[in-house]
């Protein structure tokens, strides 16, 4: 099958295929199945190294090598088409009653289609003694499927929690499953320098060894802004290194799974345990330590030669290690007091003809720009980088929002998307759910055609200053990473957040046997407030195939062990908030779904059409929508609608709109909020949608159930500065999406 022939059907997935990330194509082709067994024969036709690894993943499981006589066989080929050099990475699965034939463009798209098949079979395929009499069959489907962006990626930070080689070589085998193809490797940083250096042995000796404080998650977290290094002979002591060897063993096992691994060497700033390390690094007039081990900065002295050749050194190590076309260098979050005091660094700004310390940090970037450029490299950095001028061939990683990303792309420099407000996995669910994950768009609607291009991807990011567990590095990473991988893999026309939490609900038994440790799934509601006359059914959605027990509660509270296990349609005659969630063996229960059950009175209100508005100025860095009803406005008027035309000022500033909706018909009506910052909508006095915190251009949405009647509603939005942006709309029976038509 040709992705490009035009007679495909693009089919919704049956529910009997659950493939994460959704394949680009995909027909169901007929309820039978193709049925592997000790009589199926595996034809590798180019030795495929991938076809190899699908034959010893199912003698493992399944206990048959494909070496069979019988009439059934798995066909791994390139395929012939001269149109699939356009299409790098993909690969085309056929599966009929006899025949399973897997073509694909490179041998990476062939390792994809295994992970593909990997997740057609049964789940037991995990498990290396699976229940016997387990039926190994696939279902009949055709696939046409490739990757939307080259980086689809992950950071692991090594520096604050040093991680075991076993651990990291086990986060490379579940990014492959997630078809994810880039290890963010965060080797160096203020907590810890994790690679030796055979040049600069002390960065290891010292720089890997911190004094253990003891405080670890719950308890506060390792105190980052008093760290002292103790060495490797320190009596009490936390930390680690990977060894050349080491690195180079992890590099093959990533690329045995098509995985690159980039690695960040932080630079100018970030480089506490550098300078403790080798002092000389640091700048002149720099505040003695209190204690050995102990540093007043954490920047490598920019105006010293010395620094810079340290830096070329051990660049140069880096990349003997890493055959990586990217190298990152940070260059974020650079405190530059130290420069501005400091006399060699003000000599560099004189002789280079620098305005401030801005440009001296662009000069150090443009230095090692051209330094990777010379030995075959380009050089990756945070969004900071932008600041003082963008080095020629840099490569701009956006975290602080979109902005940096959309700057970078508009001078036509390629760029990987990261913010926060979808792809930093140290946040907590509550911060950052799945959904809103799953919602991310990583190319900005600013750009046009060309501009996108320079989209390379997006990667999620693990900061591990709160997490020193294996179990608390997994649960938050999973199930979000599959959102992300989905996001990163997968077209966007053919993204459905209602699909993808069904097939991410069949997928719990393969965490379950594989060992990953993963936040339970937020049960689905139609509706997330329900307003009733006389009484009303609560209903939640509970999919075959989870393996918790859905269990709720009347009164707000997250349910438990000993709440009722949800079986039918909750009868309600009175307001309460039902709250439902999964509860698995060990009575740890999941997210929560909420239902704002509330009576509904009709009344009689003289209306004009129009909406109130107030406008409040905010000082400060707010990280969420203000009290208003405390604060005073600085300005009140009348407005036809919700508009981000009513914001005050360019930078931090709320808007408070206050007025009336009727309804006309009784139904299900959907209210969206897209702001940028945090934004919230309440109707009939109930929380509708909550899009609050500080974030991009992000769209929330809420589903309320709403007899026919006239609602006063609520809706606030914020800024806390940098862009912003603000959109309200609804819909509902025989209402297309679209602006409020509101009253006062």
């Amino acid at each position: 099958m040709s992705v490009l022939a035009a007679a495909l059907v693009i089919a919704s997935i049956s529910p009997a295929v659950n493939v994460i990330p959704r394949p680009y194509e995909m027909n169901v082709s007929g309820p039978g199945v193709f049925a592997l067994s000790a009589g199926t024969k595996l034809v590798n036709e180019d030795n495929s190294p991938a076809a190899e690894d699908f034959r010893a993943m199912v003698k493992r499981s399944c206990g048959f090598a494909l070496t069979g006589r019988g009439s059934t066989k798995v066909v791994f080929r390139t395929k012939s088409d001269t149109r699939v050099k356009l299409r790098p990475d993909w690969y085309w699965l056929t599966v009929t009653p006899k025949v399973v034939t897997v073509e694909y463009s490179n041998e990476t798209g062939a390792f994809y289609a295994v992970q593909t098949l990997r997740q057609l079979l049964p789940t037991a395929i995990e498990s290396n003694s699976p229940a016997k009499g387990t039926k190994w069959t696939l279902p009949l489907v055709q696939i046409a499927d490739g990757p939307r962006f080259p980086w689809r990626g992950m950071l692991l930070d090594c520096s604050r929690h040093f991680w075991s080689v076993d651990y990291v070589k086990k986060t490379l085998d579940r990014l492959a499953m997630m078809k994810m193809n880039v290890f963010h490797w965060h080797l160096v940083d203020d907590g810890g320098w994790r690679m030796e250096v055979k040049k600069y042995p002390n960065l290891t000796k010292m720089g890997a060894w911190r004094v253990d404080t003891g405080e670890v998650w719950p308890g506060g977290g390792w105190n980052f802004g008093n760290l002292q290094f103790c060495g490797e002979n320190g009596a009490k002591k936390y930390g680690g290194y990977y060894s050349q060897t080491q690195i180079r063993e992890i590099v093959k096992y990533a690329a045995d799974r098509h995985i690159t691994i980039v690695p960040e060497i932080e630079l100018p700033g970030h480089s506490l345990a550098a300078v403790v390390s080798y002092p000389e690094l640091m700048c002149e007039n720099v505040p003695p330590a209190d204690k050995p081990g102990k540093s007043a900065s954490n920047v490598y002295c920019a105006g010293s030669d010395t620094s810079i050749k340290f830096l070329e050194d051990v660049l140069t190590e880096t990349m003997d290690l890493f055959p990586s076309k990217f190298i990152h260098i940070g260059a974020d979050e650079v405190s530059k007091t130290a420069w501005h005091n400091c006399p060699r660094c003000q000599a560099r700004i004189k002789a280079e003809g620098l305005k401030d310390e801005n440009e001296l940090q662009s000069w150090v970037v443009r230095h090692f720009d051209k330094f990777l450029a010379n030995h075959g490299r380009r050089l990756v950095g945070w969004d900071e980088i932008l600041e003082g001028g963008l080095a020629p061939g840099a490569t701009v990683m956006s975290w602080r929002g979109t902005e940096g990303g959309i700057q970078a792309a508009k001078q036509d420099k390629d760029v990987v998307m990261c913010p926060t407000s979808h792809c930093y996995f140290d946040y907590p669910y509550t911060t950052t759910s799945t959904e809103t994950v799953y919602s991310y768009d990583p190319v900005p609607a600013e750009l046009d055609y060309q501009q996108s291009q320079h989209v390379l991807g997006g990667q999620y990011n693990v900061w591990t200053e709160w997490i020193p567990t294996e179990s608390r590095c997994e649960e938050l990473q999973f199930p979000r990473a599959l959102a992300m991988a989905e996001v990163l893999w997968s077209a966007k026309e053919r993204k459905d957040w209602p699909d993808f939490s069904r097939r991410l609900a069949a997928f719990m038994p393969r965490f379950d046997l594989l060992g990953i440790n993963y936040v339970l799934p937020v049960p689905r509601v139609p509706f997330t407030t329900l307003f009733f006359t006389g009484s009303t059914e609560v209903k939640c959605e509970a999919p075959a195939g989870v393996p918790q027990t859905l269990r709720y509660t009347l009164d707000g509270t997250a349910p438990s062990a000993k709440s009722p296990t949800y079986k039918n349609p909750i009868k309600v005659d009175r307001a309460c908030t039902v709250t439902f969630a999964y509860v698995n063996k060990q009575g740890v229960a999941g997210q929560v779904a909420r239902v704002d059950c509330r009576p509904f009175v009709a009344q009689a209100v003289s209306l004009t059409p129009g909406v109130l508005v107030e406008k409040y100025l905010l000082s400060g860095e707010p990280t969420t929508i203000p009290d208003l009803t405390t604060m005073k406005p600085t300005e009140t008027m009348a407005a036809s609608g919700l508009s981000e035309d009513a914001r005050p000022r360019a930078t931090k500033f709320a808007v408070r709109w206050t007025g009336h909706i009727q309804i006309a018909k009784a139904g299900a009506y959907t209210f969206s909020l897209t702001s940028d910052d945090g934004s919230r909508l309440w109707v009939g006095g109930a929380l509708v949608v909550d899009n609050d915190g500080p974030h991009g251009a992000v769209t929330k949405s809420g589903t309320a159930w709403l007899p026919a009647g006239t609602y006063t509603f609520e809706a606030r939005w914020y800024d806390q500065g940098g862009a912003n942006s603000f959109k309200a709309e609804m819909s509902g029976p025989g209402m297309a999406k679209g602006s409020f038509r509101v009253f006062r």
